[in-house]
C-alpha cells in the first residue's frame, strides 16, 4: 500500500479487512485529524462507480455512524473516507472474556437497531450486510457506533448485492446468495438480500454478546435457544433475539422499526409476564394446600382453563387490532364487548377501543373513554405500570384538539412511566412549543437526541419549533427535507401537512395555493391509505379554496371526489359529510346536497350546523325560482331549528358568523313576504 493517497491523506497503517474491502487508518492533512480509508474490492467497485449511493452516504447524519467525508477514485482504485471512531470493538471485548450486563446490552441493542432503521430508510436503502461484534465499536462515551457498513454494496430497490458474508452472523439467504454469485459471471444476475438479512445478523450479534458464544445453526438452519446457553436472560428479550434468528425471513421481524418497538417495550411486557407467573404460583400453592394428593390433576385442569381463557382473550384483542387496521368498526365493537366481558380487569381490550375512537378521529369521545373506562377504573390501573401507551394516546387526542397544555401533561406522564421512548420526547417537545414553553421544548428535544431518536425525526421537531417561532420559510425547508429523507410514512405524512401549513402562512395567492395543491396531490399519491386521511382532508379543502379563488368549478368536483374517497376508505366523519354537502351545493347538485345533510341527521343526530346547511341550501334553491314561485316554508323550519340549537351553545362561546348571515336572510325573507 502506498504511503500517500493524493496530497490529502497519509496512510498510517492497515487496521482490518471487511467483506467489501480493505480498511486503513490515515491522517487527513487538511482537517488535521485521523480518518479511515476503505479500499473497495475490485469485483464490486464497478457497481459503485455507476450509482448515486455515494451522495447518499455523504449525507448520512447519525450519532451511531461515522461521518462519510469523501469518495476517491485513484489509479483505478475506489476509496471511501470516513471519521475514525475511538474505542474498542465488541469482538475485542469478547475475545478478552468480557461479560456484559444484560441491562447494558439491551441499551446497545436499541441503539444498533435504531441505526439499522436509519440506514434502511435511506433512498436508496443501505443494507449493512456484515453486522457482527467486530463491526460495532463501543465508544468512550458508552454509546455504540456501527463501522464498515456495506457502503460498496450496490443497491437495487430495497435490496443489496451480496458480495460476502461472515459465518455465524450472516442470514441463510445471504450465504446461499453468495454461493450462487461466486459462480455467476454475469453480475447483473447476482442475487440480493434485503433488510431482513441485517435483522438476522443483529440477532446473531446480540446472541454472541449476551452468551460469549457465536451462534451455530444446525442442519435445518435453526440456532439453539439462547435460554439454553447457561446465562440467565430476560424471557421476553430472549424471545426477541430468537425471532431475529429465524431461518425463514418471513418469520423474522420484517423491519427495524418493528424490532425496535419490541425492544423498547421489553420492560413492560416482562412485568406483565412476571405478574402472570406470580399469579399462577399463588393459585398453584393455594390449590395444592387444599387438594393435597389430587392437586396435580385439579391444578392442571385449572391452568388449562385459565390458559384457554387467556388465549381466547388475546385472540379477541388481535381481532380488535385487525378491525382497526381494516377500518371495520362495526365488527370491532363485537370483539371489544366479548373481550371485556371475558376479562373486565385487563387493559388491552380497553386500549384498543380508545385507539379505535382515535382512528375515527373522535378525539373527544376517546378522551372521555380513556378517562372514565381506564384511568378511573381501579381494577385496571391499580398495580398496572404499563399505562404509558394510554397516556401517550390521550396526549395525542388532546393535541388533535389543540389543547397543548393537556397534551404536554399526558406526554410527561408517559415519560415518567417509560423514560426511554424517544417518540414520547418528540411529541412532548412539540406540545411544549405550541404551549409557549420553548425552553422546555428544547430540553425535550435534547433528550430525544439522547434517546437516539432517528435524525430525520429530530429534524422534524426542529421544523415544528421553527414554525412556532414563525420562521415559515425555514420550517418549510426542514419539512421538505424530512419528506425526502424519511421512509417512515407517519413522519412523512406529518411533514407534508406541516409543509402545507407553512405555505398557508406565507400567503393566500393563487400561485401559493396551487403549490399547496401540487404538494398534497404528491402526498396522496405516495402515502398508503392508513396514513393519507389527513392529507386527503387538506387536499379536499385546497381544491375547494382553488374553486373559490379561480371560479373554476372543476376544483369543486375534484374536492368532491377526494371526500368521497375518504368515505370509501371507511374514515368519513361529520366534517367529511358536511364538506361534501357544501360542495354539492356549490356545483348546484341540490338533491345530493339535501340527501347528504338528511343522512347526517340520522347518523350524527341533531346539530345546528346541519340545520344551518339545510337552511342555506333552501335559500340557494329558492333564489333560482321566479318571484311568484318561491316557497320558504322549509327554510323557516330549518332556520328555527338551527337558531334554537345554536342559542343553546352560546354559553360555550360559539361564534359562527354564518348564523348571523342566516338571520339576515331570514329577516329579508320575512320583509319580502316570503315567510309569514
Amino acid at each position: 500500500m502506498q504511503r500517500n493517497i493524493s496530497d490529502t491523506y497519509e496512510i498510517l497503517g492497515k487496521i482490518g479487512e471487511g467483506n467489501s474491502g480493505e480498511i486503513y487508518k490515515a491522517y487527513h492533512k487538511n482537517l488535521g485529524k485521523e480518518v479511515v480509508l476503505k479500499k473497495v474490492k475490485t469485483e464490486i467497485k464497478d457497481f459503485v462507480n455507476n450509482r448515486a449511493e455515494v451522495d447518499v452516504l455523504k449525507n448520512l447524519r447519525h450519532s451511531c455512524l461515522p461521518q462519510v467525508l469523501d469518495f476517491l477514485q485513484i489509479d483505478g482504485d475506489v476509496y471511501t473516507v470516513m471519521d475514525f471512531i475511538p474505542g474498542n470493538s465488541f469482538k475485542q471485548y469478547l475475545d478478552a472474556g468480557t461479560v456484559f450486563p444484560e441491562k447494558s446490552v439491551l441499551i446497545w441493542a436499541k441503539q444498533i437497531c435504531a441505526t439499522l432503521g436509519y440506514l434502511h430508510n435511506q433512498n436508496p436503502p443501505i443494507i449493512h450486510s456484515d453486522l457482527k461484534p467486530g463491526n460495532i465499536m463501543l465508544m468512550p462515551n458508552g454509546n455504540i457506533c456501527l463501522i464498515d457498513f456495506n457502503i460498496s454494496a450496490s443497491l437495487d430497490g430495497n435490496c443489496a448485492w451480496v458480495t460476502g458474508f461472515t459465518s455465524g452472523y450472516a442470514a441463510p439467504e445471504q450465504i446461499q446468495a453468495m454461493k450462487y454469485n461466486r459462480n455467476e459471471l454475469d453480475r447483473s444476475r447476482w442475487k440480493t438480500v434485503d433488510a431482513r438479512a441485517d435483522i438476522y445478523s443483529f440477532g446473531a450479534t446480540i446472541y454472541h454478546i449476551m452468551t460469549g458464544q457465536k451462534p451455530k445453526p444446525d442442519e435445518s438452519g435453526f440456532v439453539e435457544d439462547i435460554r439454553n446457553k447457561g446465562r440467565k436472560i430476560n424471557d421476553v428479550f430472549a424471545s426477541v433475539i430468537m425471532k431475529c434468528l429465524e431461518p425463514d425471513p418471513q418469520k423474522r421481524y420484517q423491519g427495524a422499526e418493528q424490532l425496535l418497538s419490541d425492544l423498547k417495550n421489553i420492560q413492560a411486557k416482562d412485568k406483565r409476564y412476571r405478574r402472570l407467573v406470580q399469579k399462577q404460583k399463588i393459585i398453584y400453592i393455594c390449590t395444592a394446600a387444599v387438594m393435597f394428593l389430587s392437586a396435580g390433576v385439579a391444578v392442571s385442569g385449572y391452568f388449562r382453563m385459565d390458559a384457554e381463557k387467556q388465549k381466547k382473550y388475546e385472540l379477541l384483542v388481535r381481532q380488535e387490532a385487525e378491525c382497526i387496521s381494516a377500518s371495520d368498526f362495526d365488527n370491532f365493537e363485537m370483539y371489544y364487548q366479548e373481550a371485556v366481558n371475558l376479562k373486565p380487569k385487563e387493559l388491552e381490550a380497553y386500549y384498543q377501543k380508545a385507539l379505535a375512537l382515535h382512528q375515527q378521529r373522535q378525539y373527544g369521545d376517546a378522551i372521555e373513554f380513556i378517562q372514565s373506562e381506564i384511568l378511573n377504573n381501579p381494577d385496571i390501573i391499580n398495580g398496572n405500570d404499563t399505562l404509558n401507551n394510554v397516556y401517550y394516546l390521550l396526549g395525542n387526542c388532546y393535541e388533535k384538539q389543540e389543547d397543548y397544555a393537556q397534551a404536554a401533561n399526558c406526554y410527561a406522564t408517559a415519560i415518567t412511566i417509560m423514560s426511554d421512548n424517544a417518540d414520547y420526547y418528540r411529541d412532548y417537545a412539540i406540545a411544549l412549543a405550541y404551549n409557549g414553553d420553548m425552553e422546555g421544548a428544547r430540553e425535550a428535544l435534547a433528550e430525544a437526541k439522547n434517546q437516539k431518536l432517528d435524525s430525520v425525526e429530530i429534524r422534524y421537531i426542529e421544523g415544528e419549533l421553527a414554525y412556532v417561532s414563525k420562521d415559515y420559510a425555514g420550517a418549510g425547508s426542514i419539512f421538505q427535507e424530512c419528506i425526502r429523507n424519511t421512509k417512515d410514512e407517519y413522519i412523512k405524512m406529518r411533514a407534508y401537512i406541516m409543509a402545507a401549513k407553512c405555505l398557508d402562512a406565507s400567503g393566500d395567492g393563487a400561485e401559493i395555493l396551487m403549490r399547496k395543491v401540487k404538494m398534497l396531490e404528491e402526498a396522496a399519491g405516495v402515502l398508503s391509505p392508513e396514513y393519507n386521511i389527513g392529507i386527503l382532508e387538506q387536499l379536499g379543502q385546497a381544491y375547494s379554496d382553488m374553486a373559490k379563488k379561480t371560479g373554476d368549478a372543476s376544483y369543486d368536483m375534484k374536492a368532491i371526489e377526494v371526500f368521497k374517497k375518504i368515505k370509501e376508505q371507511g374514515m368519513g366523519s361529520y366534517s367529511t359529510d358536511y364538506n361534501l354537502a357544501v360542495l354539492y351545493q356549490n356545483v348546484k347538485d341540490y338533491d345530493r346536497a339535501s340527501s347528504v345533510l338528511n343522512q347526517m341527521l340520522t347518523d350524527y343526530g341533531e346539530n345546528y350546523k346541519t340545520y344551518k346547511s339545510l337552511a342555506l341550501l333552501e335559500v340557494a334553491k329558492q333564489s333560482e325560482r321566479p318571484a311568484g314561485e318561491k316557497n320558504y316554508g322549509a327554510f323557516k323550519g330549518y332556520y328555527e331549528k338551527a337558531h334554537n340549537l345554536y342559542q343553546e351553545q352560546l354559553a360555550n362561546n360559539v361564534n359562527d358568523v354564518e348564523m348571523d348571515r342566516l338571520k339576515e336572510l331570514y329577516d329579508q325573507a320575512v320583509a319580502n313576504g316570503w315567510i309569514q
